[in-house]
């Protein structure tokens, strides 16, 4: 019997060389995008000094990143749907270059303060771009893994940057490490230019998307970004980043500081175990892509096995109000592992749901959309997190976050599971 349900499964095609270079580029950029924006908070004692401005100067300079980064979420899905991925890449990449090249290039704190918003402005197109060109280059029975191997690479970022940019800085000097950086992202957004060409989805995943039931016909024939709206699948997944989102921004930036100040690491021993976490989450995305292809090569729904993952993996996450009750650093670090993959993992189950769930055309607005508000309420925590610290320590906070990943997929098991269970008999009619 299994013998000739092997046989009359499809086989998995190899990709084409044209495809990887694309997937290659693609992951290039991402790494960069992560690697630039973290440049400043490694170099931020040394800029201090050197441009005369405090930590509540330096707050500012967050927030001129944020804001615009929130808003060009949504806006640079919209742009990526009417212009492309060729023109919108090499727009953006060489933008958000440009503006960390300037980052090195000033000489106030005015002057940074304005490339941060250049970069803010820049960077987040990046996302839905590479939602977009997987969905245009790669097969839908690989898109899984490609999505797994692309969304993830931004850890590549967050494990080279701290030793990167040590070693320029050192070798160099602390303008270089904003500036080198600019130079190879503006080289590699000209080899996006001449490599992102000749290739589209096909018409009927455009159209109709890669499930039949994506949207209402009536919803299809008006605005896709309309009918996108009126889809509850879609506002669930809208709650859930805004649910989930923050844990991840809080351990982005709060984490760092926790293992030194209340662990007892040092920055150097910080600097050789801190991307391990990141290091796993890459490698547990690739593995789970992978597997995940497989099981839909087998004829499994690929948003069923989604939702079982998204639920496995939540009930992972309430590890993470153990993490005071540790004085183990080798503990802590582990927990904190579990939750950074958890977290990373969930960023790709997103995009394979909302490549199964919605038509091509708006996937690039509908990651748009879901990264501004995940950033908003991850904004909102890490302004509130000072003050909820002074009250509760970080006991408090770890300990709510870590029940927002199981809420969440209950939210996702409830509103698109049932959803998918009333719609099967339909299309096995």
């Amino acid at each position: 019997m299994n013998s000739e349900e092997n046989a009359g499964a499809p086989t998995v095609k190899k990709l084409p060389l044209k495809i990887w270079v694309i997937l290659g580029l693609l992951m290039s950029l991402v790494v960069l995008n992560y690697f630039d924006r973290q440049t400043l908070s490694i170099l931020k004692p040394i800029v201090k000094a050197e441009l005369d401005f405090d930590d509540t100067a330096y707050s500012l300079l967050t927030f001129a990143f944020m804001l615009p980064y929130i808003v060009m979420y949504v806006v640079s899905g919209r742009l990526v749907e009417r212009y492309g991925t060729r023109i919108c890449m090499t727009i953006f990449a060489i933008g958000w270059s440009l503006a960390n090249i300037a980052s090195g290039l000033s000489h106030s704190f005015a002057q940074l303060a304005a490339s941060r918003a250049a970069l803010g402005t820049a960077e987040p197109g990046v996302f839905p771009i590479l939602q977009r060109a997987i969905l245009n280059w790669v097969p839908v029975e690989r898109r899984t893994l490609a999505l797994s191997i692309v969304t993830p690479a931004g850890n590549v970022g967050a494990v080279l940057a701290p030793m990167l940019v040590a070693l320029m800085t050192t070798g160099i000097g602390w303008r270089a490490a904003f500036i080198i950086p600019g130079v190879i992202g503006i080289a590699i957004a000209i080899a996006w230019w001449f490599a992102d060409t000749g290739h589209e989805a096909p018409r009927e995943e455009m159209e109709a998307g890669i499930r039949r039931d994506s949207l209402s016909p009536d919803d299809a024939e008006s605005s896709p970004i309309k009918g996108l709206l009126r889809d509850k699948r879609y506002w669930a997944i809208i709650a859930v980043r805004m649910l989930s989102d923050p844990v991840w921004y809080f351990y982005l930036f709060w984490i760092p500081g926790y293992l030194q100040e209340r662990v007892g690491l040092s920055l150097s021993e910080l600097g050789l175990v801190g991307g391990l976490p990141y290091i796993v989450a890459i490698l547990t995305c690739l593995i789970l892509g992978r597997a995940v292809d497989r099981l839909v090569v087998r004829g499994r729904d690929p948003i069923r096995v989604q939702l079982a993952l998204f639920g496995f993996t939540a009930a992972l996450m309430p590890l993470g109000a153990l993490i005071t009750m540790t004085s183990s650093p080798a503990v802590a670090l582990l927990i904190i592992t579990v939750v950074i993959t958890v977290c990373q993992t969930w960023f790709v189950g997103f995009n394979v749901l909302l490549a199964g769930l919605f038509p091509v055309k708006v996937n690039a607005s509908a990651v748009g959309m879901l990264g501004a508000v995940g950033a908003t309420t991850s904004l909102i925590l890490n302004l509130a997190a000072g003050f909820i610290l002074a009250q509760f320590d970080y006991s408090g906070l770890f300990a709510g976050l870590a029940v927002l990943h199981p809420l969440s997929a209950v939210i996702l098991i409830v509103v698109i599971g049932r959803n998918r269970a009333r719609s099967a008999p339909a299309q096995a009619r």
